[in-house]
């Protein structure tokens, strides 16, 4: 009996030993899962994990390939390994109403960035954009340069982000008091709408160019040169692609309305060149470095917003400013954080508090 007892101390011993290397005593340890190996997701994390190096934490990351296992094994995993807290890109939110509860149960707190995550018992924090919003702003300019034919590339179908930026961009139409028709019960499909706003095409570029790329390369043989006049592309990498494919076909860009989101620093140039009419600053960036205060704040136990809106802004050729716009990459937010050239302090009342989340 003695030498089973000795044998389960041991392995007791190891097992943590696993998890101890290269943890100081009393470190944070944080999991951070991240759904897909996206590059928004991916500037978010390099800024994470800085800013929590700086507070002495260790980060332990996981990405996964898009599936709903990947994130309950890489939760599970890390509660098995006794972290602090966790950070989580969903999946989906039917996934994260299963973490949440594991997490709660484990007495973790568990923050998530970016996707609308459930709320319910056991989320502790969420930053994130106000997608409708920036699809409004993409709205509103679309209206301004009299753009009544649109081809729609999407994010990934059925995503709470790309939803909620086509959302955004039909209700800006509708609440200026524009025909749209019947687009609001017809998402997706061609064709569809009324006289002051026609979706001529829609496509799923799933965030990357190359598929972006290929729906723009369709919309341009289905319709010809003169069957659109400008596309709402949903972030900078499709619109990369549909740039591409629209230079191949000898079209000039800068003669239709291109709308799109991110506000990366190649789109400042971009718009600046008015190769792409409008862009909208939202960063991953900016996005985790909330999430990082909001853990600072539940580590100190004092007071903080549990859901945040992130700002945005809007910039077309004519009022771009890009000493004030925030970097999409790590090394560009870092300097220009260390200097105070942006606001990123959570108590700004710039960073407005999640309605959802009440």
């Amino acid at each position: 009996m003695k030498k089973v007892l000795v044998i389960l101390l041991v392995l007791l011993t190891l097992s943590g030993m696993v998890f101890a290397k290269g943890v100081k005593e009393d470190q944070k340890v944080i999991g951070y899962y991240m759904d897909a190996s996206d590059d928004f997701y991916k500037a978010g994390f390099d800024v994470f994990k800085t800013l929590a190096t700086r507070e002495g934490w260790k980060v332990l990351d996981v990405v996964g390939q898009g599936t709903a296992p990947e994130q309950m094994a890489a939760v599970e995993n890390f509660i098995t390994q006794g972290v602090d807290a966790l950070v989580v890109v969903q999946n989906s939110p039917e996934t994260t109403s299963q973490t949440l509860k594991l997490a709660k149960a484990a007495g973790i707190p568990e923050f998530h960035l970016t996707h609308n995550p459930p709320n319910e018992p056991g989320l502790a924090g969420f930053a994130g954009y106000d997608w409708v919003l920036i699809g409004e702003m993409a709205g509103k300019s679309a209206m301004e340069h009299n753009v009544k034919k649109l081809i729609m590339i999407e994010g990934k179908l059925g995503q709470g982000t790309a939803s909620g930026q086509t959302e955004g961009f039909l209700k800006s139409y509708q609440e200026a008091g524009k025909d749209i028709g019947n687009l609001f019960n017809n998402v997706g499909v061609k064709g569809a709408g009324g006289k002051d706003l026609q979706v001529v095409f829609w496509g799923s570029g799933g965030w990357f160019a190359d598929p972006a790329k290929k729906v723009m390369q369709d919309a341009i043989t289905s319709l010809g040169p003169n069957g659109f006049d400008g596309a709402y592309v949903h972030n900078d990498e499709m619109m990369a692609g549909a740039i591409q494919a629209m230079l191949e076909a000898g079209l000039d860009p800068s003669k239709y309305w291109l709308g799109s989101s991110n506000g990366k620093e190649k789109s400042w140039k971009w718009v600046t060149d008015g190769t792409v009419t409008m862009d909208v600053n939202e960063t991953a960036t900016l996005e985790a470095d909330i999430a990082y205060q909001q853990i600072k704040a539940y580590f100190a136990g004092e007071p903080y917003k549990k859901a945040v809106y992130v700002y945005v802004t809007p910039y077309e050729k004519r009022n771009i400013d890009v000493n004030s716009l925030v970097p999409f990459f790590h090394d560009d937010y870092m300097k220009k954080r260390d200097s105070n050239a942006f606001i990123f302090d959570i108590k700004n009342p710039i960073f407005q508090e999640n309605p959802s989340y009440k």
